[in-house]
């Protein structure tokens, strides 16, 4: 399909996914004017101090209708940094995306804003780092990575669709489309419970064994318990916007580990192996058949 670019860009939330989008326009070099919106206005005077943004102040003037908006905050700050696009936009004028990982919440908040519900095409790009903030921010953060794009009823067929898929492949990305009903249950199995389960076991071997937690583990531990140290206020607004889908995840989970424990106290050790190889086998041919 036809890239049509935008003129103007806007980020609301300038951390390690806004600032990395930022990043990417600017590397381009293209006749395109960018602007910023953060609640802290020492990130927006910072980013306008090493160039990334136009404006200097949470005030940005008008955008035409050539324009994109894209909302990069944590998911319980939606309603806020919505409101304050408001004071800022027409938003009858222009296109609205996100980077949520969470979509129920950001749904419910835009029933309330009809104007900007019927131009808003939802998307999640599956990139990101443990590392949060402006200052971690990558111009590559997208390369090859996917991005999962969920439209409303009335958008599945518009321009709006077509548009922002071309806009993530531009920084690089891998296009995926998934119902907006499916999202959120997806993932908090892929995504959410992982990083449930590596703050769990983080918090375990420290309160077990403190300093000596990575002294006597080999790189596998580390880069497990890796995502334990992302940015804790977006994964407590992750856990608790998608609180009914993850706690079903951690039982299911929790169900999984209990059938391992069982085998292990009852010296099952056939039944333990079969088991850890079903499992071995059924991820091996799933990765195969994905590469």
């Amino acid at each position: 399909m036809k890239n049509k670019p935008f003129k103007n860009i806007l980020v609301v939330g300038l951390g390690l996914i806004g600032g990395s989008i930022i990043k990417n326009l600017l590397n381009k070099k293209e006749n395109l004017s960018i602007y910023g919106l953060d609640i802290n206005l020492d990130i927006v005077k910072k980013a306008n101090n090493l160039g990334l943004i136009k404006n200097r102040t949470n005030t940005i003037g008008s955008l035409d209708q050539d324009s994109l908006i894209i909302f990069s905050v944590p998911p319980l700050s939606i309603k806020e940094a919505i409101d304050l696009v408001e004071q800022e936009v027409d938003v009858r004028e222009v296109i609205f995306t996100d980077t949520l990982s969470v979509k129920s919440g950001l749904l419910n908040v835009l029933e309330s804003y009809s104007d900007i519900r019927t131009r808003f095409v939802m998307s999640h790009p599956i990139a990101g780092s443990e590392k949060s903030g402006l200052k971690s921010s990558k111009p590559l953060l997208f390369e090859d990575k996917l991005v999962v794009v969920s439209a409303l009823e009335e958008l599945t067929q518009s321009e709006y669709l077509k548009r922002i898929c071309n806009f993530w492949e531009s920084l690089g990305s891998k296009i995926i489309l998934l119902d907006k009903n499916d999202h959120d249950r997806i993932f908090s199995m892929t995504s959410h419970l992982p990083h449930v389960i590596a703050y769990a076991l983080t918090d375990f071997l420290l309160n077990q064994l403190g300093k000596k937690t990575f002294i006597y583990s080999g790189g596998s531990l580390e880069d497990y318990t890796r995502i334990s140290s992302s940015d804790p206020r977006m994964w407590k607004d992750i856990m608790v916007s998608n609180k009914d889908d993850l706690i079903e995840a951690m039982e299911g989970f929790a169900f999984s580990l209990d059938k391992i424990i069982d085998l292990i106290r009852s010296k099952d050790e056939q039944s333990l192996e079969e088991l850890l190889n079903s499992i071995k086998l059924k991820r091996d041919k799933l990765i195969d058949e994905r590469d």
